[in-house]
C-alpha cells in the first residue's frame, strides 16, 4: 500500500505557479469558470488539406474574391458530424448570403484564402513563390510582451514556424512561471488593415502528438478599435464599446470555438449581439469573452490544421457585421447581424498574436512542459471601406 502510494505522488506534476500582481504584465488575459456546454452530436476533426507547391504570384494564383453579400446575413455553426445549424428566425436559404462561399482552391492555398485574395494580401506560407519570410520584419510587432519572447524555429515536420513554449504549470498572464507569447501586429504596411471593411486572417497550427489540451487555451485572432490605443482593451475581462476582438479557443480535448470580445450586449445600443448567446455550443459570460461554437471543430495532434477567420465590419449604426470561421478550408462558424464598432471610426487594427493555457484558475494550468507551433500567417482585404 505504501509503495502504491510513492508511486501515485511520484506521477503527479511537480511544477508548480505563483500568482502575479494583475499591474505586472503588459497584456493580460483570463476566463474565471469552465462552461458546460451541451450539443445534440460530436464534433470529429476535420482532414487536413492537401498541400499544393506553387511558385506563381499569389495574385495570379487565386481568383478574385466573392462578392459582397447584400441580404441581411443570419447565422451558422457546423458541427463536422452535424448539419448546419439555421436559426428559427432566418431561412436556409438567406443563410447562403452570409458571407462568400467556401474556395474552390485546393489544397493549402484554398485554406489560407477561403474568400480569395481580395484587393491586397500577403502570406508567409512557402506554397506562394513570392511567400514573405516568417519574421518580426513582417509582423512589425508592438506591446510585445518581453518576459515570454516569441521564437522563429523549425516545426517537427522542418516547416519554418513560429513557436510557442508552455512551461510546466503556466497558464494566463497573471501567473509565474512564464510562457506562451503575446504581442500585437499589424503586419506589412503594404496592406493596411484599418482601410480594410472585410479582413481574412489564416494560419497553420500544430499540436505535438501527446499535447494535453488540458481545459483549454487561447489562440490568435484579428482585433479593432476606435484608435490603436482602444483597440488593445477588448481582453481579460475588460470589455468596452470601443473594440472588439475575435480570437480562437481550443478546449478540452482539442474541442475549438470563436473566442471573442464584442461591444457588450447589455448595453441596448448593441442587443443585437446577443444572439450569440443562443447560438449552439455558446457561452456568454457576464465578464469575460464569449465562447462561440464549441465543439463546431476539433484540432489533432501530430498534424497541422489551418484556420482562417473573417472578419466583417458593420456600417455604422446597424447590425451588420459578420464573423466566419474556415477549418481546413471549411466554413465551420458563420455569424451575421452583429454589431464590432460604434462608429465609423472603429477599424480592423491587426492581429491579436497571444496564445496561453486558460482561464485564470489553476485547473486550466499545464502539467508538463509543452510546445505549439505556427506558420503559414497569410491575411486578404477582401473588401475596403
Amino acid at each position: 500500500m505504501f509503495a502504491l502510494f510513492v508511486t501515485l505522488v511520484a506521477a503527479q506534476p511537480t511544477c508548480r505557479f505563483i500568482r502575479r500582481p494583475r499591474a505586472y504584465y503588459a497584456t493580460r488575459d483570463s476566463s474565471v469558470i469552465v462552461p458546460t456546454f451541451t450539443r445534440s452530436s460530436t464534433a470529429l476533426p476535420i482532414s487536413a488539406s492537401t498541400a499544393i507547391t506553387s511558385s506563381a504570384p499569389l495574385t495570379s494564383s487565386l481568383p478574385s474574391s466573392s462578392a459582397a453579400p447584400t441580404s441581411t446575413p443570419s447565422s451558422s455553426i457546423r458541427s463536422s458530424s452535424a448539419p448546419v445549424h439555421v436559426p428559427s428566425s432566418s431561412s436556409s436559404s438567406s443563410s447562403s448570403a452570409l458571407g462568400p462561399s467556401p474556395s474552390v482552391i485546393p489544397g493549402l492555398l484554398g485554406s489560407l484564402f477561403p474568400a480569395g485574395p481580395g484587393s491586397s494580401s500577403w502570406s508567409t506560407s512557402n506554397v506562394l513563390g513570392n511567400a514573405l519570410v516568417l519574421s518580426d520584419s513582417t509582423f512589425r510587432p508592438h506591446r510585445v510582451l518581453r518576459s515570454t519572447p516569441h521564437t522563429y524555429t523549425s516545426a517537427p515536420d522542418g516547416k519554418r514556424a513560429l513557436q510557442a513554449f508552455y512551461p510546466c504549470g503556466s497558464l494566463s498572464f497573471n501567473f509565474q512561471p512564464q510562457g506562451r507569447f503575446s504581442f500585437y501586429a499589424p503586419g506589412p504596411a503594404s496592406v493596411d488593415l484599418t482601410a480594410a471593411k472585410e479582413v481574412t486572417f489564416s494560419y497553420s497550427v500544430y499540436f505535438p502528438k501527446g499535447f494535453n489540451y488540458v481545459l483549454g487555451g487561447k489562440l490568435p485572432g484579428l482585433y479593432g478599435g476606435n484608435s490603436d490605443g482602444e483597440a488593445v482593451g477588448c481582453s481579460g475581462g475588460s470589455r468596452s464599446s470601443a473594440c472588439f476582438s475575435a480570437r480562437i479557443m481550443w478546449r478540452s480535448g482539442g474541442e475549438g470555438e470563436f473566442y471573442t470580445y464584442l461591444p457588450p450586449y447589455t448595453d441596448g445600443r448593441f442587443a443585437a449581439n446577443g444572439m450569440l448567446c443562443n447560438e449552439p455550443g455558446s457561452y456568454c459570460h457576464p465578464t469575460y469573452g464569449t465562447s462561440v461554437g464549441h465543439g463546431a471543430f476539433s484540432f489533432t495532434t501530430g498534424s497541422w490544421t489551418t484556420v482562417s477567420e473573417r472578419v466583417r465590419l458593420n456600417d455604422a449604426g446597424k447590425a451588420n457585421g459578420q464573423l466566419q470561421l474556415f477549418v481546413n478550408g471549411k466554413s465551420v462558424i458563420n455569424l451575421g447581424g452583429l454589431i464590432l464598432r460604434d462608429s465609423a471610426a472603429g477599424r480592423i487594427r491587426g492581429l491579436q498574436m497571444q496564445t496561453f493555457f486558460g482561464g485564470s484558475k489553476p485547473e486550466f494550468a499545464t502539467p508538463k512542459d509543452q510546445e505549439v507551433f505556427f506558420s503559414d500567417f497569410s491575411v486578404a482585404v477582401t473588401q475596403y471601406l
